[in-house]
């Protein structure tokens, strides 16, 4: 996604950076350039070859925090938190739950709420309005406002947001509540794209990607079954994309009310439910969804891009949605060998 968004064109000599040490590097010139490029690229091949994955990971981050440190211009929300990621990934213990990843995440929106707290233009409602109503000229918001008492909707506005983040960095400090979290955080920012048209560079793919720290990922392969009279093609898509091997069929009997079924940590979930379950533990999934976001960006822009990503998106949180108060009764089986 970075090299996507054009990073490596960012990655030249330092130009005002933030700490004056990078100044001593103009004595060299294209040396900075070209050791900040070198390492990105290998660290980002070795990363994406599963060789030496934390140590890639922990080199991808610094490398893209000392570039926005030597410049900046460069300097970006969204992309200091993507340093953060890699970097706090490749620290992370891959036995224990990755806590560096989520108190970091817990931080971003802390760090949101104190800096609308400590600007009166969040708490009468100006930032708001002026955003929507004249540098988005966001016909829902100007509709919506003018129906209802003067700057009571920029207002509403602003207080849910602050308290919608609070919320969400207390949710993530509990891991009893990431499940709520998870919901909150894609359904606020979707919310916002909706509203808005915008997504902040990429900052909302970044948030939407780094929410896949909270999936319990199995630790043995899926035995699934599907009932190839009613469904042939499913069984071969899924096949098809099974780059990791990590699909066992079955082929006990099915219940007849049952086309899906997925067994996996002696649980078992069918039909709907099996597919969600199936698709969240997928990672050719969100590749797949990665690639039709870029695909639509490559095809079209402004708004006709726009309502591609957001009926898109839209179809996808309503699909899972379920997921978010359905507790199926699993049926405990036995291990599978």
């Amino acid at each position: 996604m970075i090299c996507l968004y054009g990073f490596m064109g960012y990655m030249n000599d330092p130009h005002i950076p933030f700490l004056r040490i990078f100044d001593r590097l103009r004595d060299f010139p294209g040396a900075f350039k070209l050791l900040t490029r070198s390492l990105f690229l290998v660290a980002g091949l070795l990363l994406l070859f599963n060789i030496r994955v934390r140590a890639m990971a922990i080199v991808l981050g610094l490398t893209i925090i000392v570039v926005i440190l030597a410049s900046k211009p460069v300097f970006r929300n969204h992309l200091f938190i993507c340093g953060c990621f890699f970097f706090l990934a490749g620290l992370t213990n891959k036995n224990q739950d990755p806590w560096l990843l989520y108190l970091q995440l817990s931080i971003v929106y802390i760090g949101a709420v104190i800096n609308k707290l400590l600007q009166l233009d969040w708490w009468n409602g100006e930032f708001m309005h002026y955003w929507l109503a004249t540098a988005r000229e966001n016909l829902f918001y100007i509709s919506v406002a003018k129906a209802l008492p003067e700057m009571a909707f920029a207002k509403f506005l602003s207080w849910s947001s602050m308290l919608i983040e609070f919320t969400i960095a207390l949710l993530i400090l509990n891991k009893k509540t990431h499940k709520i979290a998870v919901w909150l955080i894609l359904i606020f920012h979707s919310l916002l794209y909706t509203m808005t048209m915008h997504r902040f560079g990429h900052f909302y793919e970044d948030i939407v990607i780094g929410l896949l720290m909270f999936i319990n990922w199995p630790k043995e392969a899926l035995l699934i079954q599907i009932d190839e009279r009613r469904f042939p093609l499913l069984k071969k898509g899924i096949s098809a994309v099974d780059f990791n091997r990590n699909i066992i069929w079955s082929h006990d009997p099915m219940e007849q009310t049952n086309w899906f079924e997925i067994q996996t940590a002696g649980k078992k979930e069918s039909n709907w439910s099996g597919l969600r379950r199936f698709l969240i533990y997928s990672t050719n999934f969100y590749i797949v969804l990665f690639g039709l976001d870029f695909f639509v960006r490559f095809l079209f822009n402004g708004f006709t891009m726009d309502v591609i990503h957001l009926t898109t998106t839209w179809i996808v949180v309503l699909f899972f949605l379920p997921m978010l108060w359905n507790r199926t009764a699993s049926k405990n089986i036995k291990a599978i060998a």
